[in-house]
């Protein structure tokens, strides 16, 4: 929704997919970034509100007001007229005019951002972690099929990750680090128990869910209820894998027909990525769909693989998979370290450059950011991915909602 004065005030406001209490508590965690955040007293139970002061000296606030409407939430922010003159945003350090306006205009742009990721592995989800605490409609697409035996085993700078893609799901998009940890310990626990010896726990709950339910798309559904997941995971492939006549689940191709960006996580292709887009119906829906499409490069080949590291090799076979070009490529252009450098070559991997004459056919705009992460892993950051995925979606949104404003 477009900016709207009245009375000396500019209103900005749309409406959020969650709860009432769910918003407050989302809002509160986007606005803390500019300022400190006073809550307001309210004998409505339809409505909540709190004020964001910008600067204890002049006290200027926004006024975040949060009402419970049919079709999920209405946000409004109330900012006074001088407010765009502001660069002092107290405790939080300062911010250019441009910056503290532009955020507060793509804000509610972000709360309403509808995200299908689709891929597996480690790709998926770092991608998922960055977009956990930013995307209010976030979903996960994965074919459900049992990981490549060649694949390596996932894992991140706290330790092993589950080897499966629902795992993978779930444990990025726990709540909280803490929990994260707790989860991945217990989805790749093997049990010792007479019968239930080597047996994954993960497996095993995720199977006597399914029993219950009836379908894996169930279990999955009731494992992100039970352990309060950000987000929902969806089976490119109906009914059980190798039952035959799998077909594409509705749920996945609903997802990415109702998304307003697609993303196609990092990965490999072959171990990664075809896999869920090779789903029947998969392909189809991606190239169909009005959203936003955006895909992640890798930054880093796969150790002793024969992958060509140029982003080019990575976003044309693609493109020629789906038949369609993409709107963004979004690439990292942040050195590795020597250490890393020689680390990786040692093991026979190397960095993915950015190739852009080569990439260009297959994409509307290629985007290159700093987004490889601080540390020994060859990864994407994932707050560094999470925050430009958000704001190029918000982008993508406020663009047309403008387009659309001038049309009528």
């Amino acid at each position: 929704m477009l900016p709207v004065k009245r009375g000396g005030l500019t209103r900005t406001g749309a409406v959020l997919p969650a709860s009432l209490d769910q918003a407050l508590h989302r809002c509160i965690a986007l606005a803390s970034h500019f300022g400190t955040i006073r809550l307001t007293r309210s004998d409505n139970l339809n409505r909540r509100e709190f004020l964001l002061e910008l600067d204890d000296s002049v006290a200027p606030r926004l006024r975040w007001t949060l009402t419970r409407v049919a079709t999920g939430t209405q946000l409004t922010i109330s900012r006074p007229p001088g407010i765009a003159r502001l660069t002092n945003l107290g405790r939080r350090g300062s911010a250019v005019d441009r910056q503290l306006g532009r955020g507060l205009e793509l804000l509610p742009h972000i709360a309403s951002l509808k995200i299908a990721v689709v891929g597996g592995g480690t790709g998926l989800y770092t991608t998922l972690l960055g977009l956990r605490d930013r995307s209010w409609s976030l979903t996960a697409v994965i074919s459900g099929l049992p990981r490549n035996p060649a694949a390596l085993a996932p894992k991140d700078d706290l330790g092993a990750l589950p080897s499966d893609d629902a795992g993978l799901c779930l444990v990025s998009l726990t709540p909280s680090v803490a929990e994260n940890v707790v989860l991945r310990s217990l989805l790749t626990h093997r049990m010792e128990t007479t019968g239930w010896r080597r047996a994954h726990f993960g497996t095993a709950l995720l199977t006597a869910l399914e029993e219950i339910g009836g379908s894996r798309q169930v279990a999955f559904d009731r494992a992100a209820e039970l352990l309060g997941i950000h987000g929902r995971i969806v089976l490119a492939l109906g009914g059980a894998v190798g039952e035959a006549g799998s077909r594409a689940d509705g749920g996945a191709v609903a997802a990415l027909s109702d998304a307003d960006m697609i993303v196609i996580a990092p990965g490999h292709l072959e171990l990664d990525l075809i896999p869920v887009l090779c789903c029947p119906g998969i392909i189809a829906a991606v190239r169909d769909s009005q959203a936003l499409k955006v895909v992640v490069t890798k930054i880093m080949t796969a150790e002793d693989s024969d992958e060509v590291p140029r982003t080019s090799h990575y976003v044309g076979p693609l493109r020629a998979l789906i038949g369609t070009k993409f709107d963004v490529v979004l690439a990292n252009s942040r050195p590795f370290s020597p250490g890393q450098l020689r680390a990786y070559a040692a093991a026979g991997a190397h960095p993915v450059g950015l190739d852009l004459e080569e990439t260009t056919p297959s994409t509307f705009s290629i985007l290159a950011e700093p987004l490889a992460a601080a540390g020994d892993l060859a990864r994407h950051d994932p707050e560094e991915l999470g925050q430009c995925l958000v704001e190029i979606g918000a982008e993508h949104l406020l663009t047309a909602g403008n387009a659309q404003a001038r049309g009528a």
